[in-house]
């Protein structure tokens, strides 16, 4: 897994050495929406929520193709160019030819975050910061079809619903958060990487058809990611708050069930840990109320989980309804572990539940010590 992982990295930092890789949200939307958007007070509004607060969809979708159409014109052309032969400069074209294409993936891929309603990857010093490299790998997992990886942007949507208010917030996601995952899917586009660098670097060695098949290869696979992960996006506009309205209700009232069913089940393990022994008291009930005032749960349920912890009442919960949702089972066990933390050694009783939870999601126990360490 470290090799791998550590191949992406490599290649990412070369990518993001580039000028121009760090794309101006505020200035990209500008200027692709303001012949969309004539009225300046429109325009900023879409700027400052989202693009659809102003626009249909399908004006996004039409500029996010428009974007997927010029990087892949532009990528291939240059990956068609590096690729062909020439003895010692093979070996310096395969990393140029690299950065470039993984250049063009991070623009698009934050041309594509920014129309479907993502904030600002930057950080204050307009550079993109560890957690933007985090969201950028997630993207270009998405891009080769990981499963895991969708599930985490999904993911990620749902909690900056959570936060919008009238602006996006600058912080997308925390690394302690979904960093596990994020390593997983660098491992697997690490792998993935391996393999296709031995196919265009074959096609550099042939006479004259280098450019071609290199470029060829290109294509192959910058189009459809792009398309994937546009369409991806465009899923996620619903979490974020775009055209709720033209949703099916029975589909809108299903997501929300589930989502609370999953909600309920991780407070109730939350309170169970807290109760595994009596110290701390008082910062368990703060961290408890904090977490479970975040929730969407009805006022209600967030009291009786309140009231549960201070009467010591524990709940029963199965835990297999977190094994197939793998983004839900890491919130979950970077809680728990959050729980724990907050007193100065972890009691018997504490471990052996933590140890049953871990086994029962498929955790192994150097896994386990990642999120005590966390």
């Amino acid at each position: 897994m470290a090799q791998n992982v550590s191949l992406w990295n490599r290649i990412m930092r070369a990518a993001l050495a580039l000028p121009g890789v760090a794309l101006d949200r505020e200035s990209y939307l500008r200027s692709v929406l303001k012949d969309e958007i004539p009225d300046e007070a429109e325009l900023q509004r879409a700027i400052d929520i989202r693009p659809a607060a102003a626009v249909s969809r399908l004006v996004i979708d039409k500029l996010a193709s428009g974007a997927i159409t010029y990087h892949t014109a532009t990528v291939t052309t240059l990956s068609t160019v590096t690729g062909l032969p020439g003895g010692p400069a093979i070996v310096a074209s395969i990393p140029a030819d690299l950065a470039q294409y993984y250049f063009h993936v991070f623009l698009l891929a934050q041309k594509l975050a920014y129309l479907y309603g993502f904030p600002d990857l930057r950080d204050e010093d307009a550079k993109l910061s560890d957690e933007a490299m985090d969201m950028l790998t997630l993207f270009v997992g998405i891009m080769m079809g990981a499963k895991l990886a969708n599930d985490v942007v999904r993911d990620i949507s749902r909690d900056l619903a959570v936060q919008v208010a009238k602006k996006l917030p600058q912080q997308t996601l925390t690394r302690t958060l979904y960093y596990p995952l994020v390593k997983q899917v660098a491992k697997r586009i690490g792998l993935d990487l391996s393999k296709s660098s031995f196919t265009k670097t074959f096609g550099k060695l042939i006479p004259l058809l280098g450019g071609i098949v290199s470029g060829s290869v290109t294509y192959a696979t910058f189009y459809p990611g792009a398309k994937r992960l546009q369409r991806s996006l465009h899923r996620q506009m619903d979490l974020l708050g775009a055209d709720v309205d033209t949703m099916p209700e029975t589909a809108t009232e299903a997501g929300r069930l589930t989502d609370e069913h999953m909600e309920t089940l991780a407070m109730r393990a939350l309170v169970n840990m807290a109760l595994m022994d009596d110290s701390e008291s008082r910062r368990k009930r703060e961290y408890l109320a904090e977490q479970i005032a975040h929730t969407t749960l009805a006022d209600e349920d967030k009291r009786e989980l309140i009231a549960a912890y201070d009467e010591g009442r524990t709940f029963k919960v199965d835990f297999a309804e977190f094994r197939d949702d793998p983004v839900s089972s890491t919130q979950l066990m970077r809680r728990l572990a959050e729980v724990i933390r907050l007193t100065e050694k972890m009691s018997v009783t504490a471990k052996i539940y933590l140890n049953k939870i871990s086994r029962e999601l498929d955790y192994s126990p150097k896994d386990v010590d990642e999120f005590l360490s966390a």
